[in-house]
């Protein structure tokens, strides 16, 4: 049975890794009852990152769990509208203003930051039913003992829990111990310039006022040169977050560095950043000049490729660390807030220790089909010229990311566990 006959008891949880995805599953592993505790390398010093796509798939949860958006600071995305290299119009418009009647929820864009400070402030406060979980920062991880459903740290100290959760991104340790090898995590041949403008920094350029003065406010998208091959493509995308006070900007490129000799986030400057795009209309050469000299960077973009397996006895990953994928379609924090919710949702207060196993091949039967879906997708959609453009363009794929519950999923699937569990009593 999912339960004693006297008072349920709580799970003893470890997450390793406090990033967004960690954090999310720790407040939804919160709510269901159980003690978490939160075990992250960094000292949250610095800012993290920069702008973040949440879809209607994704702000759904969020608000499920708890958030109050307007701690986003979110900026609706209410269309795309895509403009070619040379300043005309490139055709491509994607209508959003419907996302919340189709959706319920819609589509809006925030800085990384204030989601990270949000899903902190829902890990922490009494206002969210269960016990808050427990934070220890400054605390690397060296490895996980499956057998022994342990970790251990950098300080020499072992952690045992009843169930250990890797949120530990793309270069996750936890991974290793759940496939017990290191998995190579190839070069994508793709990487993106990063930086983020202050939206008043424009206003004395009429030429930019399409960024944020002309509406519908959303995504703004500048495609390539036509006819230069598969290997130009250059897209840059432009969206406003913080209530409007920033520009997030992201050029992503072909790269052609040896990505492997390279660290995989490196600053770099704004004469290079115009060079590179020196073949683009001189109203665009405006926006790369107001690109702050000392804040922009290079970011690599890599694939997870498909696991053998996410799940090890009472281990599993999530988040990154089992799906990282390319931004095409926004989906990276989305796929890994589903894989959170469904998560625990599987585990409700009241699952026994001896439960877990078999509740983690529930967990990974339902989300790894539809991540490595995702993930392949928004690697042809970037890869492939035909591809490009198609979840704009699909109102069926959209459906089947955006309009995804995965709580109502996932209480279909446990009600099938806890009728089989109980036909086997």
């Amino acid at each position: 049975m999912s339960s004693t006959a006297e008072s349920p008891q709580p799970l003893k949880i470890v997450i390793v890794g406090a990033g967004l995805v960690g954090l999310a599953a720790a407040v939804a592993l919160r709510r269901e009852g159980h003690h978490v505790e939160i075990y992250e390398s960094s000292t949250f010093k610095t800012e993290l990152g920069a702008g973040l796509a949440i879809p209607s798939n994704t702000l759904r949860s969020l608000i499920e769990l708890g958030c109050i958006v307007t701690n986003l600071n979110p900026v609706e995305n209410l269309c795309f509208t895509s403009m070619a290299h040379d300043g005309s119009e490139a055709g491509l418009k994607s209508d959003h203003t419907d996302y919340e009647a189709r959706y319920g929820t819609p589509w809006v864009m925030a800085h990384r930051v204030d989601i990270h400070a949000e899903l902190l402030r829902m890990v922490t406060t009494s206002d969210i039913p269960g016990p808050a979980a427990t934070l220890h920062l400054g605390q690397r991880v060296l490895a996980c003992n499956v057998s022994n459903c342990s970790i251990a740290l950098a300080t020499g100290e072992t952690i045992s829990a009843d169930l250990v959760v890797g949120a530990d991104g793309i270069r996750s340790t936890i991974r290793a111990a759940v496939l017990g090898e290191d998995v190579h995590i190839p070069a994508s041949g793709t990487a993106g310039f990063r930086w983020l403008v202050d939206s008043a920094a424009l206003d004395p350029y009429p030429e930019l006022d399409w960024i944020v003065k002309a509406r519908p406010l959303g995504a703004r998208v500048i495609s390539a040169p036509m006819g230069l091959g598969l290997a130009d493509h250059r897209t840059i995308v432009i969206y406003a977050c913080r209530g409007g006070d920033l520009i997030n900007v992201l050029a992503v490129h072909e790269d052609k560095r040896d990505q492997g000799a390279v660290p995989w986030n490196v600053p770099t400057t704004r004469d290079a950043l115009l060079d590179f795009f020196s073949d683009y209309h001189p109203r665009f050469r405006r926006l790369f000049e107001l690109a702050p000299v000392d804040g922009i960077h290079v970011w690599q973009m890599r694939v997870v490729p498909p696991l053998a397996n996410w799940i090890r006895d009472r281990v599993c990953i999530l988040g990154d660390a089992a799906h990282a994928s390319l931004p095409t379609m926004g989906q990276g924090f989305g796929q890994g807030l589903e894989d959170a919710v469904a998560l625990a949702t599987l585990l409700p207060l009241g699952t026994r220790r001896t439960d877990i196993p078999a509740r983690l091949v529930a967990y990974e039967g339902m989300r790894k089909p539809r991540t490595e879906w995702i993930a392949r997708e928004s690697y042809e959609q970037q890869a492939v010229a035909e591809k490009r453009g198609i979840y704009l363009r699909s109102i069926e794929m959209r459906d089947a990311v955006m309009g995804y519950n995965v709580r109502e999923e996932v209480k279909r699937v446990l009600s099938e566990l806890t009728e089989l569990t109980k036909s086997d009593c």
